[in-house]
């Protein structure tokens, strides 16, 4: 398994010239999620920590473009890093089976919706500014959110 660095992927968002303000918010959700990782080990759960801090990071590497899950997933193939492009094609619910995730998947996912800019906020918080953002309507997600954070918490209670 080929996975970047933390500071291989902070070149990688420089190098593409990803947004600062991005940026910050890819951090942050790497925070998070690493946090998550931590209490989930500690309850002896496996999650591959340097596959969530690299697609934490790299998850909106695209951003700026229209359909940023796939163009990241598709530059971060051409990187030579498969495994953390399949973990941020599945960090939104288009054409997302939400059966088959991995942890690192769920954790991603939960995390990206708990982050707002850079600041963690929560999941109802998050969802309405998206939905006002874009526009759009985000049930389906936010219920998807809810069931996996309902999932950890059972876990690390």
């Amino acid at each position: 398994m080929n996975i970047p660095t933390k500071e291989q992927c902070l070149n990688i968002l420089k190098q593409n010239k990803t947004p600062s303000n991005v940026i910050e918010h890819s951090i942050t959700v790497c925070n998070f999620a690493l946090d998550l990782v931590d209490k989930l080990e500690k309850k002896r759960i496996k999650v591959n920590k340097e596959l969530v801090t690299a697609a934490s990071l790299l998850h909106d590497v695209e951003r700026v473009k229209e359909s940023h899950v796939g163009a990241g997933a598709k530059l971060l193939k051409k990187l030579g890093f498969p495994e953390v492009a399949e973990v941020i094609k599945k960090h939104t619910l288009h054409g997302l089976d939400e059966n088959n995730l991995t942890v690192e998947e769920k954790i991603l996912f939960y995390a990206d919706k708990r982050t707002k800019g850079n600041k963690t906020v929560s999941l109802k918080e998050r969802i309405e500014s998206l939905e006002k953002k874009y526009n759009i309507d985000l049930k389906k997600e936010s219920k998807f959110a809810k069931k996996i954070e309902e999932e950890i918490i059972k876990i690390i209670k």
